[in-house]
């Protein structure tokens, strides 16, 4: 038996959870491999992604850490690692950090050990984080993965030589759930008329992903009399609770938030144009869906996006700018239907060719026994 152990932080509706769900399911499904997702906190199902996202042959399991630093991970987790006895030890977002006793105790057998960068380096851990990173990686203990182009360039801006492996992230395909018709409806209510176009907005509701600019360009389009939406999906922390609501106050009538679901894929499903407007990324898991649903995305030029969004399948804005991410809309709105449905076709096959959870999945498999 092969064992295989992921370790996040918590269950939260970020795309580095999401995206480690689809790994471990994927990865359930090679003969002889015992999967177990690790979460150091408890699982909240009133604000955690629902468990029933997770395959059944995935093992899960809580450690219930407490907010802040909790010191008591570094035994739990050293002990978990004892007792399993995987192959390989996965980790994402800050859960590296509570396997270093573990990784520097545990001496009486041999395990791949793996972290993966699901944003600019600089933002996936603070400084005293980094340094410590450094010794792990340049001492060969922790082998270092980025999921984009970007990352791997600001991971070897930080790390060095240390930093070789690029494995771009991957997601499973949207399908339409049992509520398909009842989202159509919904988002048909909310149009005009057959011709309007549905852009949609999947994130967090946050400065970093930059709802703002994405309601400053629908209010110019709305003016202009264009014909669109704007579907926000999305729920917020408490620290952006005012952030959100200066947003709902100032939202045009064309823009309409729908707060966190849990049948994104329906809404995907019935969606012309993915606008993204964040300030900063890795490779979005959002995007990726977008692609394989077939929508056309508009994207500022941030993080992994910009290795990945051409002419050929979307539009890029020029920077992050209210001028120049309107004038990405507007050329959308502006492309002949031919031109569009050849794009949301070149992204579907991107997607599957380059970004499937199966390519992924078959990748990290490949590290893992290398």
């Amino acid at each position: 038996m092969f064992k295989i152990v992921h370790l996040v932080p918590a269950l939260g509706w970020g795309g580095a959870q999401i995206f480690c769900i689809q790994l471990c399911n994927e990865l359930a499904k090679y003969p002889n491999y015992e999967v177990t997702l690790v979460s150091m906190y408890h699982h909240k199902p009133e604000s955690h992604l629902p468990l029933n996202f997770i395959d059944k042959k995935v093992k899960f399991i809580t450690l219930g850490k407490k907010p802040g630093l909790d010191y008591k991970m570094f035994s739990s987790i050293n002990n978990l690692i004892k007792e399993i006895k995987p192959d390989v030890v996965h980790t994402h977002l800050h859960t590296g950090f509570y396997c270093f006793l573990a990784y520097l105790t545990i001496k009486d057998r041999a395990y791949k050990k793996i972290h993966t960068f699901h944003s600019l380096v600089t933002k996936d851990s603070p400084w005293h984080g980094r340094q410590a990173f450094k010794y792990f990686f340049n001492n060969s203990i922790i082998i270092p993965v980025s999921i984009s182009e970007e990352v791997f360039k600001s991971a070897q801006a930080e790390y060095g030589k240390s930093i070789k492996i690029l494995i771009n992230n991957g997601s499973v395909a949207v399908s339409p759930s049992p509520t398909f018709n009842e989202v159509a409806q919904k988002i048909n209510s909310l149009k005009k008329d057959a011709n309007t176009k549905v852009f949609l907005n999947v994130a967090r509701i946050s400065k970093t992903k930059n709802q703002q600019l994405l309601l400053a360009c629908m209010k110019t389009l709305e003016e202009e009399n264009a014909n669109l939406i704007a579907v926000i999906l999305g729920d917020y922390i408490p620290d952006d609770k005012k952030f959100y609501e200066q947003l709902i106050q100032n939202k045009p009538g064309n823009v309409h938030f729908m707060g966190k679901v849990t049948n994104v894929g329906d809404y995907y499903l019935n969606t012309d144009v993915f606008a993204l407007t964040s300030l900063y990324e890795g490779l979005p898991i959002s995007l990726l869906e977008a692609l394989s649903a077939g929508a056309v995305p508009v994207c500022t030029p941030v993080g992994g996006i910009i290795n990945l969004v051409n002419k050929d399948i979307g539009f890029l804005s020029e920077d992050i700018s209210y001028e120049k991410y309107l004038a990405a809309l507007r050329a959308y709105l502006n492309t002949d239907e031919e031109t569009i449905n050849r794009m949301k076709q070149n992204g579907k096959e991107l997607y599957q060719r380059d970004f499937s959870m199966e390519t992924c999945a078959a990748k990290y498999d490949t590290l893992y026994h290398s």
